[in-house]
């Protein structure tokens, strides 16, 4: 298998979005480009794509070992942006959107350089069209009248004469403009004027000045007319295309220096939702990178290759002295030590057979401690685990050592209570060339949209990991309860501030607001000032302001409605609220009245699933996933989409009339966290359409449609107290309309189904229907989709639930292509005899084994998960799925599986 190469787009970076806001993706990656999509919600969503030294992601065996070396690499490439805000924008950077960030340590600690995208761009489509504006004067002169227009922060008065004309006085307005603009030129048709934002050429020249405005006005007698009181700037264009170089090695970030080039630790590319002129609407966007190109010396990754291996934190050959604790979880191994105490240590030693790189695994993060390490009696070296705003599982090389014996000890070199992670020590032989694995060809993974495995991947990448582990089988593909939806945030408000002028302004004086935060002294007010014009009333001055604000202020924006100035928060919600507001004293004749002295009016609201939204799922959900079923059908695999009931942003309310419910009338929340969702026509109309949006996705992806109905039943447990979740408003007066009676308040998942023998009967025909109803829909658009059911046999076998959540008239082989289980309780709690039972579910069921598959739970490296899959393939099933890619990734199970019966190993 080839090598593999830094910054390669679909094996080397990830993307990730503003949440819960925004939703990004990478899709359509390969070596020489990538899309980065989704959609924007709020004005202040973005989007980044990262390279990272220190890959979490890829199993052990296909991980690269960290190399932060970039300086020998030149990377080139070509990028076109679509509803962001554009790398020439002069737009305040409330994000970097036109950065390029660089995580570096130039030896006195890491720092952040930030090198400006436009100084390494140049334009290849598209040109710099400027903007531009027409004003037209009429009606009749009267000597002494001012007429004048104002635009930005410059101003152009006229006063009228006794043998004037509008022509002559049109033409001295432009000669003013040509003479004095700085940003304007002008020109003269009859008696219109064509204002061109032209000066200086450039960005200014371009789309940038679509977002000035003039306004006009006229004093005196007013017999002349402008025919409009203001006029928005448009027409103006910019390069669509740039041609991007970034030479690692010679990179100057303006303050700081020359780049350390050759200790890089992450980059970062950053997408910001375009500037909107009103209350932010929901959009969709993209940015497409073409002609990706990475050229020069040390681009190669090297893996830790044959004879390598992991001590892990649990290993015997380890020594630990002082207080330590040991955390399960996706960690090399399943588990990871921790200990806060000075002097508290880890020591170890050990023979490697090759010369080879001694790591240590470890977590930093904000209040990591400091480590000292001694290797082979050498000078103590310390290591700071401080990592400020993050927390990341990382490797430390320790050292380049010969083959033979060797000795390391690490401990605790800090204050009581700052905690130092040890996950393991790696003994690291370094290999360009990837193992490569023979496929199995039942034994399939699943994967899950809602971990970064998946969402934050290139979609094939991810699927490049389950092809390269050598797993053949169909792929079992959860597409989530966080993030496929469209959402909308329900119940808030902008916060804003009315300014109210009234009188005359008085010429020649300032007009000023100072805007800043509850939280910020004064010296951090921003202050907008208009100079008062002799034609100047309080319309035009509100008028004026409104034009400055919307130019290019992105905290506010603003309307001006007659003589009043409304402000808005552009940031949702209640933090608008912090906003303040001061104007300048009111004068000899113009009076300045402002609503109070911070915004006020925003409220929170709550982001919920949009349940109309067409389609259903969102942008980046329906790239990624394009991506995804195209790459897997390029390595030969067959895929399922699976849904459950679970819905993070679904609405609770009663109203809304989608969530399970208790007796109590308490909805259903899971810890996912998430909304379990019913049965309803309001559910099945929801979920009708998503289904439908996946069935068309996998057909551009080339793919029959295969869709599974995901844990669709009866949330399983009484969990709030108060009974079973069977209550909501739909199902009760369903089953009353059927038995004219209310239904019985049932306390357990175990009663006896005798003692409730009409709600028993009548509970499982709604899942039914509902799936019944979900295909029927879908197939009338696709004859040929394929459905299939994952039923958990474990969480199924108390004595109510193992009738009222299989509903034996639909889920049959004729109406169904496959019969999947699970039982992850049994396999975490050792119990074989009931994981063979869960196996042989289907069979029982009436699928023959050639339309049944089992789904393993590999969490716990401690359980018997891969006797059960050793009993699922004697069972000769259509597939055998572990779930799931990341924990097989993150714990590092060693790949192919041993073949006698031992439990589960791992990576060392």
């Amino acid at each position: 298998m080839d090598a593999l190469q830094k910054l390669r787009p679909d094996r080397d970076l990830q993307c990730y979005f503003f949440r819960p806001s925004a939703a990004a993706t990478l899709s359509q990656t390969s070596a020489t480009g990538f899309t980065v999509s989704g959609t924007w919600r709020q004005q202040f969503d973005w989007a980044v794509i990262e390279w990272n030294r220190d890959d979490v992601f890829q199993h052990p065996a296909l991980r690269p070992l960290p190399d932060g070396d970039l300086s020998g690499l030149t990377l080139s490439y070509d990028e076109t942006r679509s509803n962001c805000i554009p790398i020439d924008s002069n737009l305040f950077a409330t994000v970097d959107w036109p950065i390029l960030r660089l995580w570096a340590d130039d030896g006195t600690g890491e720092k952040v350089y930030r090198i400006p995208l436009l100084n390494c761009a140049t334009a290849v489509e598209g040109q710099y069209q400027p903007a531009s504006a027409q004003i037209t004067l009429a009606g009749a002169i009267t000597p002494a009248d001012y007429v004048g227009f104002s635009f930005l922060e410059e101003h152009y008065t006229y006063q009228l004469r006794q043998d004037d004309t509008l022509v002559y006085a049109l033409q001295q307005l432009v000669a003013a403009v040509q003479a004095f603009s700085s940003t304007m030129s002008a020109s003269l048709t009859g008696t219109t004027i064509t204002l061109t934002y032209s000066r200086p050429s450039g960005a200014a020249a371009g789309a940038n000045g679509n977002r000035a405005g003039v306004y006009t006005y006229v004093s005196g007698a007013a017999t002349e007319q402008w025919d409009s009181q203001w006029r928005q700037f448009s027409g103006g264009s910019s390069p669509t295309k740039w041609h991007i170089i970034l030479p690692f090695g010679s990179l100057t970030d303006p303050v700081l220096g020359k780049v350390p080039a050759t200790s890089i630790r992450k980059v970062r590319w950053t997408y910001a939702a375009e500037l909107q002129s009103g209350a932010f609407q929901r959009s969709e966007f993209q940015a497409v990178i073409s002609n990706w190109t990475v050229v020069g010396s040390g681009g190669t990754y090297k893996v830790a290759g044959p004879g390598s291996r992991r001590i892990e934190d649990n290993s015997t050959e380890l020594t630990y002295s002082g207080a330590w604790t040991s955390s399960a979880g996706n960690f090399s191994g399943g588990s990871i030590q921790r200990t806060t105490t000075p002097n508290a240590a880890v020591s170890c030693t050990y023979t490697a057979s090759a010369d080879h790189q001694l790591y240590v695994g470890t977590r930093f993060f904000d209040g990591g401690a400091s480590i000292s390490v001694v290797v082979d009696g050498a000078p103590t070296r310390t290591i700071k685990l401080q990592l400020t705003g993050e927390d990341v599982l990382a490797r430390v090389l320790l050292g380049a050592l010969l083959a033979g014996s060797h000795t390391v000890a690490i401990a605790q070199q800090d204050v009581q209570g700052a905690p130092f992670y040890f996950d393991f020590l790696e003994i690291a032989i370094p290999a360009t060339i990837l193992p490569l694995n023979s496929k199995a060809g039942s034994l399939a993974l699943a994967t899950d949209w809602d971990t970064d495995h998946s969402i934050a991947l290139a979609p094939e990448r991810t699927a490049w990991l389950i092809d390269a582990l050598g797993f053949g089988g169909r792929v079992n593909h959860y597409v989530g309860a966080l993030w496929f939806y469209e959402i909308v945030f329900l119940g808030q408000s902008y916060a804003s501030a009315v300014i109210t002028f009234t009188g005359t302004p008085d010429p020649n004086l300032i007009t000023s607001i100072s805007i800043g935060r509850t939280y910020d002294p004064p010296s951090k007010q921003t202050a907008i000032s208009h100079l008062n014009l002799i034609g100047d009333t309080t319309v035009t001055v509100a008028k004026a302001f409104e034009l400055q604000i919307n130019n290019g202020y992105t905290a506010i924006r603003a309307v001006a409605a007659a003589n009043q100035l409304t402000i808005y928060a552009r940031e949702m919600g209640a933090s608008g609220n912090t906003i303040t507001l001061a104007t300048s004293a009111s004068t000899a004749n113009l009076n300045i009245a402002i609503s109070g002295p911070t915004m006020s009016g925003g409220v929170d609201g709550a982001w919920r699933t949009d349940v109309t939204a067409i389609p259903r799922m969102n942008r980046a959900a329906r790239d990624w996933h394009r991506s995804f079923f195209t790459a897997l059908r390029g390595y030969g695999s067959d895929a399922t989409a699976a849904f459950s009931m679970e819905l993070q942003n679904g609405d609770p309310s009663v109203s809304a009339g989608i969530a399970q419910r208790y007796p109590s009338q308490a909805p259903v929340m899971l810890n996912t966290p998430a909304l379990q969702t019913n049965f309803s026509p309001a559910s099945t109309n929801f979920w009708q359409q998503v289904y439908l949006d996946m069935a068309q996705i996998q057909t551009d992806a080339g793919q029959v449609p295969y869709l599974q109905f995901g844990e669709v039943q009866w949330w399983y447990f009484p969990d709030d107290g108060s009974g079973m979740p069977f209550y909501d408003a739909y199902t009760t007066s369903s089953f009353k309309t059927q038995y004219a009676r209310d239904m019985k308040v049932i306390t357990s998942n175990d009663t006896d189904p005798a003692t409730v023998a009409e709600e028993a009967a009548f509970l499982p025909t709604l899942i039914g229907l509902f799936t019944n109803q979900i295909s029927q829909f879908v197939l009338q658009t696709f004859p040929g989709c394929r459905f299939e059911v994952l039923y958990p046999v474990d969480v199924n076998s108390g004595r109510l639930n193992a009738v009222i959540n299989y509903p034996h008239s639909e889920w049959t082989p004729q109406k169904l292509t496959c019969l999947k289980t699970e039982s992850f309780t049994f396999t975490y709690s050792r119990n074989l005899n009931s994981c063979k039972n869960s196996i042989g579910a289907g069979v029982a069921l009436g699928f023959s084994p050639s339309h049944s598959s089992h789904l393993i739970g590999i969490g716990d490296p401690n359980s018997p998960w891969l006797k059960e899959t050793r009993l699922s393939g004697v069972a000769a099933l259509e597939s055998v799925v572990l779930f799931a890619l990341d924990q097989l990734c993150l714990i590092g199970y060693h790949v192919p599986f041993p073949q006698s019966a031992r439990r589960s190993t791992r990576m060392g």
